[in-house]
């Protein structure tokens, strides 16, 4: 007789139930899952052999409608290594058959106890939300990502780009899912904004690239030659420009986490007023970094040519850092082989980053940065999953950092041209889904 349970398979992709049901199977014909990351030791196997030799299968193996197997992978070969492949055992099977995304969530759920993962393989085909919808936590992915994955500069042809987007029908107030990442066009002065952008989420870092108060033309950009389409106004006085930067920070900090990482990056004229700030809104200012570049900017009436620039890093509360950041003494006398990441580690503690810059003649907007250069802060403040906000995004290096690391983004940026440079950037990196959600 066959037996019926119902069975509520509780996630976000599904609202229908699953009724599961027990039928025989011969074992050989069951179908392992070619990617299941579960490993198990020939230590465990024998256990689980001389479990099966005394007590028989207590714990029915679950398939899906062909054949595939959802959960029971090791109880499946154990029985075949004691030359029971022909024999009929009862399995589990569902009414209907699971999407991949079920497949896969109920298949890591069922076996988060016990035994071990195959990291690579969880790297390459799951993805993040569904890793921690899971069960896994945030070390757990830790373990799986950050040793695997590094940032690479996208090859973004800036000039094809700027003709697709001579005209936007992107409006103020759209907002945009990218993957797990989320954009809005909009002002984030305005504290709704802001709230909109991130709804009941609470953000783990803030890393703020602002207009840097220079008087630089966010149309024509670094050499005045380009035409980007911006029309931010890049000249305010000192008075204007600290209200400025003030609302910014209030507005991020309204978002985060009571333990959060604070970056700000500013011209060096106005590393005193972040830190100024920080102070009066409650941060720890912890140190000034600065970004070395291989090449300067040319500046003809002032002595020396500018080579840097800066950010101003501070804490609230006490937020995560990396254990690679807390464990030195074991960084440090790591033996150093090919292929692991010694050098990086040792690098990645100073507060000097030295990432190539391109020429400014080969920008898509007129202060963009590389996506490597958030690679320091990004591996030693956050953790996979975790959440990056930056609320003048421009041309979307951070989105294309936290997709890299598998960090997740939250963006805002009042001009729609370059909230479009940002979905086409996405589009090349991603093969993810992007919606329109207003």
């Amino acid at each position: 007789m066959i037996t019926i349970t119902v069975f509520y398979f509780a996630n976000k992709f599904m609202s229908k139930k699953l009724y599961w049901k027990t039928e025989k199977r011969r074992v050989n014909d069951l179908l392992p899952y070619e990617k299941n990351p579960r490993q198990i030791t020939e230590t465990q196997m024998e256990d689980l052999k001389r479990s099966f030799q005394k007590f028989n299968i207590v714990e029915l193996p679950a398939i899906n409608l062909d054949g595939k197997i959802v959960a029971g992978h090791m109880r499946i070969k154990a029985l075949q290594l004691l030359g029971r492949g022909e024999e009929e055992i009862e399995v589990r099977l569902p009414n209907r058959k699971l999407t991949e995304a079920e497949f896969k969530q109920y298949m890591l759920t069922s076996n988060r106890s016990g035994g071990s993962w195959d990291w690579n393989l969880l790297e390459a085909n799951f993805d993040i939300d569904l890793l921690l919808e899971s069960g896994f936590d945030s070390g757990d992915l830790t373990n799986i990502f950050d040793d695997n994955l590094e940032i690479t500069d996208d090859n973004f042809d800036e000039t094809k780009e700027l003709e697709k987007i001579k005209v936007t029908d992107i409006k103020p107030g759209d907002m945009f899912s990218l993957g797990r990442h989320r954009l809005i066009c909009g002002n984030a002065l305005y504290p709704f904004i802001v709230k909109k952008l991130m709804g009941n989420k609470k953000i783990d870092t803030i890393d703020i690239d602002p207009p840097f108060n220079i008087s630089l033309d966010y149309d024509k950009g670094v050499g005045g030659k380009a035409k980007y389409g911006g029309k931010t106004n890049d000249k305010k006085t000192d008075d204007e420009y600290r209200i400025f930067l003030k609302t910014l920070m209030e507005n991020a900090l309204s978002v985060s986490k009571e333990n959060a990482h604070v970056f700000f990056w500013c011209d060096e004229r106005y590393t005193w007023l972040i830190q100024e700030l920080y102070r009066e809104l409650g941060l720890d200012s912890k140190r000034v970094c600065i970004w070395v570049k291989d090449n300067a900017s040319p500046t003809p009436n002032v002595a020396f040519n500018k080579v840097t620039e800066f950010c101003v890093y501070g804490t609230i509360g006490k937020p995560y850092l990396s254990p690679k950041v807390t464990n030195v003494n074991e960084i440090m006398n790591k033996e150093m082989t090919t292929g692991n990441r010694l050098t990086e580690d040792i690098l990645d503690q100073l507060n000097i980053w030295l990432v190539k810059r391109l020429p400014g003649s080969e920008y898509e907007h007129p202060t963009q940065k590389p996506p490597t250069l958030h690679e320091k802060a990004l591996r030693r403040c956050t953790r996979p999953g975790d959440i990056v906000l930056d609320l003048t995004a421009g041309s979307g290096s951070i989105l294309s950092a936290c997709e890299q690391l598998k960090r997740t983004a939250y963006l805002c940026d009042c001009e729609p041209i370059f909230c479009q440079l940002i979905i086409n950037r996405f589009k090349q990196i991603s093969n993810e889904k992007i919606t329109k959600l207003n």
